[in-house]
């Protein structure tokens, strides 16, 4: 806690903002690579038999790519909302 009230005092709204651009970067990654995957998927699908295995293992590690993708843009909205959080708390008091 006391690591976390050390980075708030010296946050600006100039970082805050920054964080919030690199989420929605974040985002706009997530959203192309979801594309992706969607236009892989109905590829796989459509494509032929004797190619399927090979686009199967690809597809996982794709999504797996994905998940990653959107559980650290998850983590980062998490910890943006903590920090607006405790900087209102500090506003306020």
């Amino acid at each position: 806690m006391r690591i976390l009230k050390a980075i708030l005092r010296r946050l600006t709204g100039s970082d805050i903002r920054a964080l919030r651009a690199e989420v929605a970067e974040l985002k706009a990654t997530n959203a192309q690579i979801a594309e992706v995957v969607m236009n892989l998927n109905h590829d796989i699908r459509s494509g032929s038999e004797a190619s399927l295995p090979l686009f199967l293992g690809y597809l996982d590690r794709l999504r797996l790519d994905a998940d990653t993708a959107v559980a650290a843009a998850e983590t980062i909205e998490r910890q943006l909302a903590e920090l607006r959080e405790l900087s209102e708390r500090r506003s306020e008091g």
